[in-house]
């Protein structure tokens, strides 16, 4: 599933952006949308959780980069975050009602980010409080939303932003305005402002939840569906293609950046951990693009193992997906039970640039805050929008297995005996096949698409056709000139006698075996052909040794490159068919290899 930037997230950090350091926007639940798109984020009314705003410089790097603030070298940085820890009598609150802010616990918030986030960089980042005022006097009201408290706030105690800084405010309220558990507002560089209501059973989480947001992460979200699928592809304008889907934001429950809960810190996504440059480097390994059919195992994506968890790119949308294990190990100790146990899938997107979104095996909306499906259990399969497919294999006690098998790259090919051959010639870039996803295997292949072939198999070298064309009925301007021009230049093809060269003609097997012989001689001067000598008796039947084209057909015998028909026959007349063209050049490569490779002069 693409990314979906139209967000009411990303609208009010845009609106930030016209803001000054000290003039905050309105809260991501109450900006503005725009009526001409359909929402596509929403959070399901009561999700306990904090609110986050980027601040000018934060936001204007976000937008340039897409990529969390710092996240750009972030496996080498490093620091302790400096906390100026305080608690402020709001003007319509007691001294006595100030000081019921529990100091301790606070500071034990900031105990519990610092923690939390030492483990996740291994041990890069961290916070302590440098310094502590209690019972500040402040102007700010409870009545007051909670950007317009911390603006007071921050103005009265002459905040500046600063690099691994940050300012974190207690008031003495149970939740800040819009059911808010906490607010955060991050600067870049690893510094921001928290403002953060009376200490509560969700503090820990929280606190470490907004210090994500100043280490550069969004939210944790997932993916709903009302149809329940587990992935969906969008269209030119962003919108996804089944209407029934949207994001949920928070809806991650086993990521630290989804809905807070109470005491609990679960680990961030594997999606988050490569955006904000988290761990040693080495803990995600990069399979690249999906192709054929591999196994992988995985390992507790909250231990420490290296390549314990991997990601993979989608050969036709070219998406990057995630996947990793959640076995009740480190952080995931008391969530990864039941459901939550087992192999999560990830990607990174959603709400905005820098959230991740969690693809569940049902995205029927759950009810409740916290979903009980996150995993994929042993036996399930995961299919990607197009189609390719992440099978479970197992779940252990400490690992699991995964097969990644990539779609076919065409439709119409699953029939076909020639099946690898075609694919081969699909992912080296041999063939891209026709326009509506074919790539009608039984159909005759032409002369110029034989041309087109032979030239990329040789690298596509750099050539330049000549003004006049070799062949009367090759226009210069036709589609595969230059291909066919480029056979003609390298004696590959002579035509016909009346100068033709028929490029929509079929290709008959006689002559294949003429061009792909000529190929691996005289173009790739390989030893094994250029000293082959002809047979005295032939290989096939009905290939007399007289035949215009003996030499070269019994070659391709001898090379493996063809095998006939199990009648005996070659059927030299034969128009070949783009399944067996695909069979024949694989297996030309293969010779190739087997025997030094092509060196053209």
């Amino acid at each position: 599933m693409q990314l979906i930037h139209r967000t009411a997230a990303v609208l009010s950090a845009l609106l930030l952006s016209m803001a000054s350091i000290n003039l905050v926007t309105l809260p991501a639940q109450a900006a503005p949308s725009d009526p001409a798109v359909p929402p596509v984020s929403s959070t399901a009314e009561g999700t306990p959780h904090s609110d986050h705003t980027f601040e000018p410089e934060a936001l204007r790097a976000i937008r340039e980069a897409e990529t969390p603030q710092g996240a750009a070298s972030s496996l080498t940085r490093a620091g302790d975050i400096q906390v100026t820890l305080v608690t402020v009598k709001l003007a319509d609150k007691t001294a006595e009602q100030t000081a019921a802010i529990d100091l301790n616990a606070a500071k034990a918030g900031i105990t519990a980010s610092s923690n939390f986030w030492k483990t996740m960089s291994n041990n890069r980042l961290s916070m302590s409080v440098a310094s502590t005022r209690t019972g500040v006097p402040s102007a700010a009201k409870s009545t007051q939303t909670y950007y317009e408290i911390m603006d007071t706030v921050t103005r009265e105690l002459g905040w500046v932003n600063a690099s691994y800084k940050a300012l974190v405010v207690f008031v003495p309220v149970t939740e800040l305005s819009w059911g808010a558990l906490g607010a955060g507002w991050s600067a870049g560089n690893q510094g921001g402002r928290i403002l953060m209501p009376l200490p509560s059973n969700f503090t820990n989480n929280v606190v470490a939840h907004e210090f994500g947001h100043v280490l550069g992460l969004m939210h944790a979200d997932s993916l709903q569906c009302l149809s329940g699928t587990s992935d969906v592809g969008s269209d030119l304008n962003g919108n996804y293609t089944d209407s029934s889907c949207s994001v949920r934001e928070y809806g991650d429950t086993m990521d630290l950046m989804g809905a807070s809960r109470w005491f609990e810190l679960p680990t961030i996504s594997s999606s988050h951990w490569e955006a904000g440059g988290f761990g040693r480097g080495d803990e995600i390994r990069n399979t690249g693009i999906a192709a054929g059919s591999k196994s992988y195992t995985l390992k507790a994506w909250a231990g420490t193992e290296a390549n314990r968890a991997l990601k993979f790119t989608d050969p036709k949308s070219g998406e990057v997906y995630f996947v990793e294990l959640r076995l009740p190990v480190g952080y995931d100790a008391r969530l990864a039970v039941n459901g939550n146990k087992g192999v999560k899938i990830v990607q990174r997107g959603g709400a905005t640039a820098v959230s991740s979104l969690l693809l569940m095996p049902s995205t029927i909306p759950f009810d409740g805050y916290y979903a009980t499906n996150h995993a994929w259990q042993a036996g399930s399969t995961f299919v990607t929008h197009t189609g390719t497919r992440v099978r479970i294999d197992y779940v252990s006690g400490d690992a699991a297995g995964v097969t990644i098998t990539a779609p076919d790259p065409f439709t119409d090919i699953s029939g076909s005996g020639f099946r690898p051959d075609i694919i081969w010639m699909y992912d080296t870039g041999l063939s891209t096949g026709w326009g509506d996803g074919t790539y009608r295997p039984y159909q005759a292949i032409s002369r110029e698409a034989m041309a087109a072939f032979m030239y990329r198999l040789a690298g596509s070298p750099a050539y330049t056709p000549p003004a006049k064309s070799p062949f009367v009925d090759v226009p210069t301007g036709s589609l595969f000139y230059k291909q066919i021009a480029w056979l003609e230049a390298e004696g590959l093809a002579n035509g016909w006698e009346d100068g033709t060269f028929r490029p929509g003609a079929s290709m008959s097997r006689e002559a294949m075996a003429a061009f792909i012989f000529r190929y691996s001689g005289e173009y790739c001067r390989l030893p094994a052909t250029l000293g082959y000598t002809e047979p005295l008796a032939s290989p096939f039947k009905d290939v007399p040794v007289l035949a215009p084209f003996y030499g070269e057909i019994a070659w391709t015998s001898q090379a493996g490159i063809s095998r006939g028909w199990s009648d005996g026959t070659y059927r030299p007349l034969e128009p070949i068919s783009r399944e067996a063209m695909a069979a024949f050049i694989h297996r030309l490569d293969t010779f190739q290899d087997a025997n030094g490779g092509c060196r053209p002069v």
